[in-house]
C-alpha cells in the first residue's frame, strides 16, 4: 500500500510539472493594459463623434431635434460598448482562475473517487497475506485469518458478483467454523448464477455450510440444496462428502465406499489427495472384506467387461499429462455409472477391465445391469462430467451378457 501511494504521488508530481512549467515559463500580455486601451479608445471615438456630430449642427447641416436624436444614439452605443468591455475582462479574470481551481481539483478528487469506486482497498490483501504466511502460532494464524475474512466480506460487499472473492470468503468461512456466514455467502453467490457445474459447486458449498450449521444432520433444507446440486452434477464433490459423513454415521460402509469411489473421479489420477483416497478406500475394503457386510451381488460371481481403448491421430495432439482419463459403464436406462475408473492419461492402446469391485454405490454394479454402455473420456478440467473440449468415445448399448471379448473404444469425438 506504501509503495503504492509513493508511485502515485510521483506520477501526480510528473503530471502537475507538465502543466506548472509552461505556466510558469509563459509570459502573458498584460490584458489589464490592453483592456485600458480599448476603453481609453472608445472614449476617443465617443468624443471625436460627438465633436463632428456638434460641427455639423453648427454648420447648419444637421438641425436641432435630428442632433438630439442622433447624440442619444451615440452616447447609448458608447454605453453598450463600455458594458462589453467590463463583460469580457470579468470573463478572463475567471479563465484565469478556472485552471488553476482543476489543477487543485483534479487530483484530489481521482483519489477520492478510486478510493470509493476503485480498488484503492484491495491492496492491503498483499500486506494481510504476507502476515499469514508469517505468523508462527495458531493464534496468530486464526488472528491473521480473522483479518483476511474480514478484508474479503468488505470486497464482497462491494462487488457480490465476484464469483472467485465470494468462493474464496465462504471456504475462508468454513473453515473458521463461521457456519452461518458460510451459508449467507454462498446462498448470495447461487442465487445469481446460472445452472453450470460451477453453480453445482457453490451449492455443494452451501450444502455442506448448513450441514454443519445444523450440527451434521442431513435435514430438509440440506436435501434440497444436495438435489439441486446433484441435479447439475451427479457426483459433486462435497454433495459426496456430506453423503458419505451421514452414511459412516449410519455404519452403511459399502454406501461410504461407493461416495468415496464417485468423489476420486473428479480427483486428479495422480495427485497427493487421490492417493490419500484411494488408500483409505483399500483400507474400507479390506475391512469389509473381513468384518463388514458385503453387497448381496457379491456372493455370486462377479461381472466384468473389458474394454480396448485408443485414441484417434486427428486428435491425438490435443491430449497432455493433464488431462484425466474417466473410464465407465451406464445402464442404458440412464443413472449413475455401474463401474467408473479414474486414471492418468495413458499409452495408448491399452486395454482395462471394469467389474464390481469399481461399482460406484452398494446394489448398483455391473452384476445388477444387463443392457449398458461403455465409454472412455479425456477429461481437460478434471470433472467427471462431460465439459466443453474434453475427448471421447462412446459405446452403443449392448447386452453385457451377450457380449464377448473387449469392447472397442477409439477416443476421437471432441465436447462441444
Amino acid at each position: 500500500m506504501a509503495g503504492f501511494l509513493a508511485y502515485s504521488i510521483l506520477l501526480l508530481v510528473l503530471a502537475l510539472l507538465f502543466v506548472i512549467v509552461p505556466l510558469w515559463r509563459f509570459r502573458p500580455v498584460d490584458r489589464a493594459s490592453d483592456a485600458e486601451i480599448r476603453k481609453q479608445k472608445n472614449i476617443q471615438v465617443f468624443e471625436q463623434s460627438l465633436a463632428e456630430l456638434e460641427k455639423d449642427m453648427a454648420d447648419g447641416i444637421v438641425a436641432a431635434d435630428e442632433f438630439e436624436k442622433l447624440k442619444h444614439e451615440l452616447e447609448r452605443g458608447f454605453l453598450r460598448d463600455m458594458k462589453e468591455e467590463e463583460k469580457q475582462a470579468a470573463s478572463s479574470a475567471q479563465g484565469k482562475l478556472l485552471p488553476i481551481l482543476g489543477l487543485l481539483f483534479i487530483p484530489v478528487f481521482s483519489y477520492l473517487l478510486y478510493d470509493n469506486v476503485g480498488s484503492a482497498r484491495d491492496l492491503a490483501l498483499e500486506s494481510i497475506m504476507s502476515n499469514l504466511r508469517e505468523a508462527e502460532t495458531e493464534e496468530d494464524q486464526l488472528a491473521r485469518l480473522d483479518e483476511l475474512a474480514v478484508f474479503l466480506q468488505d470486497r464482497f460487499n462491494r462487488h457480490d458478483d465476484d464469483i472467485q472473492n465470494g468462493y474464496m470468503l465462504g471456504t475462508l468461512y468454513l473453515e473458521l467454523e463461521n457456519y452461518p456466514s458460510a451459508v449467507t455467502t454462498f446462498r448470495t453467490l447461487a442465487e445469481q448464477m446460472e445452472a453450470s457445474p460451477d453453480k453445482a459447486t457453490v451449492l455443494g458449498q452451501l450444502a455442506q455450510a448448513m450441514y454443519m450449521a445444523a450440527d451434521s444432520r442431513l435435514t430438509d433444507p440440506v436435501r434440497r440444496v444436495m438435489d439441486e446440486a446433484l441435479a447439475m452434477n451427479p457426483n459433486e464433490y462435497a454433495v459426496m462428502s456430506i453423503l458419505a459423513m451421514d452414511a459412516v454415521q449410519r455404519e452403511d460402509f459399502n454406501a461410504v465406499l461407493g461416495y468415496w469411489r464417485r468423489q476420486l473421479m473428479q480427483m486428479d489420477a495422480s495427485g497427493q489427495q487421490a492417493a490419500v483416497l484411494r488408500s483409505r478406500i483399500s483400507q474400507l475394503e479390506l475391512l469389509l472384506g473381513e468384518t463388514g457386510p458385503q453387497d448381496t451381488a457379491s456372493d455370486g460371481p462377479q461381472a466384468s467387461i473389458t474394454l480396448a481403448i485408443d485414441i484417434d491421430d486427428s486428435v491425438r495432439d490435443l491430449v497432455d499429462e493433464s488431462m484425466t482419463l474417466y473410464i465407465f459403464a451406464r445402464r442404458a436406462s440412464g443413472g449413475p455409472p455401474v463401474a467408473a475408473r479414474s486414471l492418468s492419461v495413458q499409452d495408448f492402446p491399452f486395454e482395462i477391465t471394469l467389474d464390481d469391485s469399481m461399482a460406484m454405490m452398494a446394489g448398483n454394479n455391473l452384476s445388477s445391469a444387463e443392457n449398458i454402455f461403455v465409454g472412455a473420456r479425456l477429461s481437460r478440467s478434471g470433472q467427471a462430467t462431460a465439459q466443453p473440449g474434453d475427448i471421447q468415445a462412446v459405446s452403443e448399448p449392448f447386452l453385457r451378457t451377450e457380449q464377448e471379448g473387449p469392447v472397442s473404444l477409439v477416443i476421437k469425438e471432441i465436447v462441444q
